[in-house]
């Protein structure tokens, strides 16, 4: 499975999206409406890892170690893949790109991950699915009212 979302950040530097992704009080923020709690995060750099408890139905964990950092010139992407995953999925990738565009700059995330069985496809899929979508708005309102507060 493969989903694709973009976010434009218009008159926003992408050296400013690039600082704040480094920033545990930003990452503390994209999930501060959700059930979720942060339970380790050391950054995004290569061999840097996350560990999260999301609730649904009890508190399920999930954790990933960032491979593939770069960052040059207003560009970053790196990836989380899951090394403990939730609902039995086999396999979690998310790669973060931010990129500089004319007037602002843009936020992409692709997420893959194993939806082999039904159950998998039409329950877990919205379930794994949401904190990302939500992004859509929660990057907008940092960037735009709250990034000089973290």
């Amino acid at each position: 499975m493969l989903f694709k979302q973009k976010v434009y950040l218009k008159k926003t530097s992408s050296h400013a999206v690039i600082e704040s992704f480094h920033k545990r009080v930003f990452v503390d923020f994209l999930i501060s409406f959700q059930p979720v709690k942060i339970l380790k995060w050391t950054g995004i750099k290569n061999g840097e890892s996350a560990s999260f408890k999301f609730w649904f139905f009890g508190w399920k964990r999930m954790d990933v170690i960032h491979q593939n950092y770069k960052n040059d010139s207003g560009y970053l992407s790196f990836e989380d893949h899951g090394v403990g995953l939730p609902f039995g999925l086999n396999s979690w990738k998310h790669r973060h790109i931010v990129e500089k565009v004319p007037n602002g700059a843009l936020i992409t995330d692709i997420i893959s991950f194993d939806e082999s069985t039904l159950i998998k496809r039409f329950l877990v899929k919205p379930i794994m699915l949401f904190p990302i979508i939500t992004r859509r708005f929660s990057y907008k309102v940092w960037f735009y009212f709250l990034n000089n507060r973290g």
